[in-house]
């Protein structure tokens, strides 16, 4: 499956226990075989189709995306995504988001992965960084939404992070924090038939 082009819109769709839990159009920064750079426009459509374990955009009523929209930098076969968040209408930024997920898969309406829960935050302020949800992470496992495989993969992934944090040898440009989106970009669309676009 070939490379997708800057400026186009793929989706990112979450798939839980193998069917599509949350949909979200992202437009392509770049992509290319060591990085896959996608940005989340303000205000983009949230598609939440329907699944016995709710997602929770779907539990809270959200329907688009709210704030200065996000930057997500992945690396093939890495188990997280690096995103960058600004706040404040200067839009000044707030730090770094290592989410951890599946390795990205490639579609050809764009990528699949899954939000796993844990995720580390790196401040820009230079505050101590937190690893966030890892009580909600292990309720999970225990309600059966990751499996005990899965679960320790996640782990183990988590304390590799810890290690790069702590010697300082994080992989990503810092410059990536002075990007901006182009202003004339408008909101994608969820494409017809998103629903039902099936897994590869």
């Amino acid at each position: 499956m070939g490379y997708f082009s800057p400026g186009d819109v793929v989706l990112r769709r979450e798939v839980l226990h193998g069917e599509p839990w949350a949909v979200l159009p992202t437009r392509v920064i770049v992509d290319e075989p060591g990085l896959l750079a996608v940005f989340v426009v303000p205000d983009t459509p949230l598609g939440l189709p329907d699944h016995h374990w709710p997602h929770g955009w779907r539990r809270s009523g959200a329907t688009r995306w709210r704030g200065h929209g996000k930057l997500l930098l992945h690396r093939p076969d890495d188990a997280y995504s690096v995103d960058l968040y600004w706040r404040g209408e200067d839009r000044t930024f707030h730090g770094w988001y290592l989410n951890l997920q599946d390795p990205y898969r490639r579609t050809p309406l764009g990528f699949d992965t899954l939000d796993h829960e844990l995720d580390y935050w790196i401040p820009a302020d230079g505050s101590p960084w937190e690893d966030r949800d890892r009580e909600e992470f292990e309720e999970q496992v225990l309600l059966g939404k990751y499996s005990p495989e899965l679960a320790e993969r996640v782990r183990r992934q988590g304390e590799d992070i810890e290690k790069m944090i702590v010697s300082g040898s994080t992989w990503w440009d810092p410059a990536w924090a002075d990007w901006a989106p182009d202003p004339a970009w408008e909101v994608p669309a969820l494409p017809d038939g998103w629903e039902d676009y099936p897994l590869p």
